[in-house]
């Protein structure tokens, strides 16, 4: 059988038990005991799958929160080289504990500074979160708002401001996830798509297995830090270029802001995307269309972006800057340097001349 027919069998597996879960947790003659039981036997069944593809973190994988780099990027040479017969360009100096830039249009990784390196990801968890809920949920599908979700919002977190008892369908809470990286949203979407929070999470580590992202592991939906809560730069860039891939999230991830209409269900939301390389000076960028920004102590400030120009689309991740303004700076720094040497040189061309 072929790799992309076992995932997709595995992925019908995972759906079938999410089915029967929600199916018994809706029942409406079961008391509330069986609602959670039944809740945790699906995220136990769900994480019997992984080990079928998952590789487990070993006693040597281990999660940093320091801010300095102690490691030499590896860089990989692009061509064509910049200037007249010139040799490539120096990358630039970063100020994150790891970064990789990849060349999406040619396969090839142009930069890597630490890239398998386990990190805490603050809010970059998000794109899986959204990958997830787009696999195993329906866009149309109607969300009620929960008492775990209005309990993340503390006054601590980054919220979407949703409120008890709304009801907001998943397109719409996957706007409120990823354009103000709402910790609200993205335990609606949790309980909405798998029932409960550990269900969920257990469909985020199946589909890191599938995706092959051997450094990377969920304990939430939002990113807030946790043991057993970490992935790589490599792992973010391939988890971006899979979820790119998506026209619905694609769309969402290059939103700067935008407005959700009150209706019946809920009230209005004025949502703006935390990504100022979609946003205005100083950080704009020309080409940006994503993706996700994070942050918490322990992670730091970080970015996974992405550009398209006419000389290639560049797909980037930077983790553990020490300032807010710095994991821009350090994309924008990796994206000109890389633009540069794939811009084409200018060639010669003729001109014709008309014979009278």
């Amino acid at each position: 059988m072929g790799s992309a027919s076992h995932i997709w069998w595995v992925r019908i597996a995972a759906g079938l038990l999410l089915v029967a879960a929600l199916g018994a947790t809706l029942s409406a003659c079961a008391p509330p005991s069986a609602h959670s039981n039944a809740q945790a036997n699906a995220a136990r069944a769900l994480g019997a799958l992984l080990p079928l593809t998952t590789t487990t973190p070993t006693s040597t994988t281990t999660v940093t929160s320091t801010l300095t780099p102690s490691v030499t990027p590896s860089v990989t040479p692009i061509t064509p080289s910049i200037g007249p017969d010139g040799p490539p360009a120096p990358p630039p100096e970063i100020a994150a504990t790891a970064a990789e830039l990849y060349d999406a249009t040619s396969g090839k990784t142009l930069y890597a500074l630490a890239p398998d390196t386990a990190l805490p990801m603050a809010s970059t968890t998000k794109i899986m979160t959204a990958v997830v809920a787009l696999t195993y949920g329906k866009l149309d599908q109607q969300i009620t708002v929960g008492p775990d979700t209005v309990a993340i919002e503390d006054g601590g977190t980054s919220v979407a401001g949703l409120q008890l008892g709304e009801k907001l369908s998943l397109r719409e809470l996957l706007y409120c996830l990823m354009l103000p990286s709402g910790d609200d949203a993205a335990i609606a979407i949790a309980d909405g798509v798998a029932g409960s929070q550990a269900s969920f999470v257990a469909l985020m580590n199946l589909e890191a297995g599938l995706l092959g992202l051997s450094h990377t592991h969920y304990a939430n939906p939002h990113g807030l830090d946790a043991p057993d809560h970490f992935t790589s730069v490599s792992d973010l860039v391939r988890l971006t270029e899979y979820a790119m891939k998506s026209p619905t999230f694609a769309q969402i991830v290059a939103t700067p802001s935008m407005t959700l209409p009150a209706t019946a269900t809920h009230h209005e939301f004025i949502l703006d995307n935390t990504n100022e390389l979609l946003q205005t000076e100083p950080f704009a960028y020309g080409g940006a269309v994503g993706v996700k920004t994070g942050f918490t102590g322990p992670a730091g400030y970080c970015l996974v972006f992405m550009a398209q120009r006419p000389s290639g689309v560049l797909i980037g991740a930077v983790l553990h800057d020490a300032t807010y303004d710095g994991r821009f700076t350090d994309a924008t720094a990796l994206l000109n340097w890389a633009y540069a040497a794939l811009s084409p040189t200018p060639t010669a061309t003729a001109t014709a001349t008309a014979t009278p």
